[in-house]
């Protein structure tokens, strides 16, 4: 006959069971039959809790992975790079590949190939270029090889994925090719046509090959007349929440540099100065090159007047860095041997940098010289 079981004080049955972890659990009930049910379901919610715990441990949403990856790199990489990836991989990470299946939401060791290739597809239905979509997995890559280097992989989904053909010309074609002579003269007529604010950061952008950023980080203090340089020591940055900052240091090492201060650069820099006083009051201080409102000048805002400038001038639109690609491509059209000096004013971290951006104007520059060449033979 089976041992009647005692009810407490409150006229309660109860059950008891220890868990994987070692701490115990109490179920009550009024009848034999509920409290039966009510100990199995609270075992099973348990080993349920226990199994998502252990599962968060070795085998974690590719989420609660990007977080502890994003958290330890915080302290090798810059704000603004930080910004653009996590940007990156929320496009991937919000793809729905079912009815409550998000991608973020699968777990890492789960995730496969088929899994990849369904969202960069979803993603691409959406509108999304090859050559965003090919940056954007990129990252993606290097966080599914992170996993594997520490040992939460055994091997990498995303090592074999292919990159999308491109589907249009490459910026360095159009909106970053380098101007010919008659568009340069034609943009630059049509700006001091317009009266341009930004006409001067156009010119030194062309005279210096100098970033945007690098610009728009200018201080009296970095013109130094004395030595005959611009020092380059900061670039404006955007901050992980993508507030625009002057940053206490380059884009790169390299980007720390010495530009040869011009006669035609430095009155370039007088012209701002004069034009500054004329809207900001005698007293105007800060950076030298200021957007119309006296912040931080920013990349859009260039873009968006060369827009209206190239309308006026009847050429096809191209972006700010195309000053930069510019001023490159003259410097190497005139002095090929000095790709190395070239090198050290772009700030490129090496020379095969600079050689792999103008390749073809080397190769163009080449030709003409052995053209050039005389060699009497008889």
């Amino acid at each position: 006959m089976a041992k009647k079981q005692k009810r407490d004080e409150k006229g309660y049955l109860r059950k008891s069971f220890t868990d994987s972890n070692g701490k115990r659990h109490f179920v009550r009930a009024k009848t034999e039959d509920e409290l039966l049910e009510k100990y199995l379901k609270r075992k099973a919610e348990e080993a349920e809790k226990a199994k998502n715990i252990q599962e968060d441990i070795f085998n974690p949403r590719i989420d609660d992975y990007y977080k502890t990856f994003t958290d330890i790199r915080r302290n090798e990489i810059k704000e603004s790079t930080i910004r653009a990836q996590i940007s990156q991989y929320q496009n991937i990470s919000n793809v729905i590949l079912a009815p409550g299946k998000r991608f973020g939401d699968l777990r890492l060791k789960d995730i496969t190939r088929a899994n990849i290739e369904r969202a960069r597809q979803m993603l691409l239905n959406d509108g999304k270029t090859p050559e965003n979509l090919n940056i954007c997995f990129a990252h993606l890559n290097h966080v599914f090889q992170s996993a594997v280097l520490d040992d939460t992989l055994e091997k990498n989904p995303c090592r074999a994925l292919k990159k999308l053909k491109r589907s249009k010309k490459p910026a360095t074609d159009t909106k970053h090719r380098a101007l010919t002579v008659e568009e340069t003269m034609r943009f630059f007529q049509a700006a001091k046509d317009r009266n341009s604010f930004y006409t001067n950061v156009f010119k030194l952008m062309i005279k210096t090959g100098m970033r945007i950023g690098e610009i728009s980080a200018l201080y009296l203090t970095d013109i130094d007349t004395k030595e005959g340089f611009i020092h380059v020591r900061r670039t404006v940055s955007r901050d992980e929440l993508g507030a625009y900052y002057i940053s206490e240091d380059t884009k790169t090492e390299s980007g720390s540099r010495d530009i040869p201060l011009t006669q035609d650069v430095l009155n370039i820099i007088k012209s701002q100065e004069e034009l500054n006083r004329q809207l900001f009051g005698l007293q105007w201080s800060g950076t030298i090159f200021k957007s119309t409102e006296e912040g931080l000048l920013r990349e859009y805002t260039l873009n968006r007047e060369i827009k209206r400038i190239c309308k006026d001038a009847e050429i096809e639109y191209f972006t700010s860095h195309a000053f930069r690609d510019t001023f490159a491509t003259r410097f190497i059209e005139q002095r090929p041997q000095d790709y190395k000096v070239l090198s050290e004013i772009l700030g490129h971290k090496d020379i095969s940098i600079t050689l792999n951006l103008y390749t073809h104007v080397m190769t163009e520059t080449k030709v003409n010289a052995m053209n050039d060449i005389l060699i009497k033979i008889g």
